[in-house]
């Protein structure tokens, strides 16, 4: 997913916008997929590492020579900075998530977002929500109550990592909605794999220093022993985060956001056929239902224009 500032769209822009988040958000559940697939193999920061440095070498490859320097200059560095923590935060609490639970239920879990974005927009930028919005946060919620069922067995600690993941998610959008609408795509594209490759060399530091118990689970591993397959897929999952960042700023660039948004929830789609393929995980009835409600409370929100009060005036 991803949140932009609404803009002019180019014209007959609308299905290539359409295109390239169709194309965006099917290579990101596959390439989650493949994550949660990949959790013997690696650690959890030293996988974000690999694959943020594959995808920020690429990235600059491409910029560089197309750009230049003063394409990737940064107009408000500190709050481009801040939204690549609250990604890197989103990625590394959804990620952690994957083992432990359905593909699907982990997807419907963070689509979540949209209603996070209502909700903290109203706290921190006084936006108005309006019925419609209220009505999408209220589906949003039902969804999440039919697809995780709540139960003494099933309502576990883990199951807020992809909640947690989806505030993240929605502070970094607001933040980009509110606080860099000056940046170039591929600048903050590039900031955030560069932040990501920080955060996760943060993290294995400290993983060293203090080796917390359980050092071969999916997060708390330091640096497992890679074969060549694993290096392989380390690279492969580089290179579709640089075609994928891509991907999404030529969407929300060509297109105007409430359709990119409708279809960026395709997502919980590709997820529950990725999780069906390779995990063998058949959404049942109940959490089909709340996914469907979760996909239309994230279409209804991406119709909501909210606005900040100030804007009125």
């Amino acid at each position: 997913m991803a949140w932009t500032i609404d803009h002019t769209p180019h014209l007959g822009g609308t299905t290539r916008g359409i295109v390239a988040i169709l194309a965006a958000v099917s290579l990101l559940s596959f390439s989650d997929a493949l994550v949660k697939m990949s959790g013997d193999s690696f650690g959890l920061a030293q996988l974000v590492l690999l694959r943020s440095i594959v995808a920020a070498f690429l990235l600059a490859l491409w910029l560089l020579p197309t750009q230049g320097r003063s394409g990737l200059r940064l107009t408000r560095p500190c709050w481009v900075w801040a939204r690549s923590l609250c990604l890197a935060a989103m990625w590394l609490s959804y990620y952690a998530a994957l083992p432990a639970m359905s593909f699907a239920l982990a997807a419907a879990c963070y689509y979540t977002a949209p209603a996070w974005m209502a909700l903290l927009g109203r706290v921190f930028l006084r936006m108005t929500i309006g019925r419609r919005g209220w009505a999408a946060v209220a589906l949003s919620l039902a969804g999440v109550l039919l697809a995780v069922s709540p139960s003494a067995d099933r309502v576990t600690p883990v199951l807020l990592l992809p909640l947690a993941a989806a505030a993240f998610y929605a502070l970094a959008g607001l933040i980009t909605w509110s606080r860099c609408q000056a940046e170039s795509p591929g600048a903050m594209a590039l900031t955030l794999n560069l932040c990501l490759v920080c955060v996760a060399a943060a993290a294995l530091l400290l993983l060293s220093l203090f080796q917390p118990g359980g050092a071969e689970s999916f997060v708390l591993a330091i640096w497992p022993q890679l074969t060549l397959a694993d290096w392989s897929l380390a690279f492969v999952l580089g290179c579709l985060l640089a075609v994928i960042a891509t991907a999404v700023a030529k969407a929300y660039r060509v297109a105007p956001t409430p359709v990119v948004g409708v279809f960026d929830t395709a997502y919980l789609g590709f997820a529950a056929v990725w999780g069906l393929v390779f995990f063998g995980d058949a959404p049942t009835a109940r959490e089909g239902l709340g996914i469907a409600l979760i996909a239309s409370s994230a279409i209804l929100m991406s119709g909501n224009r909210p606005k900040r009060k100030d804007e009125y005036c």
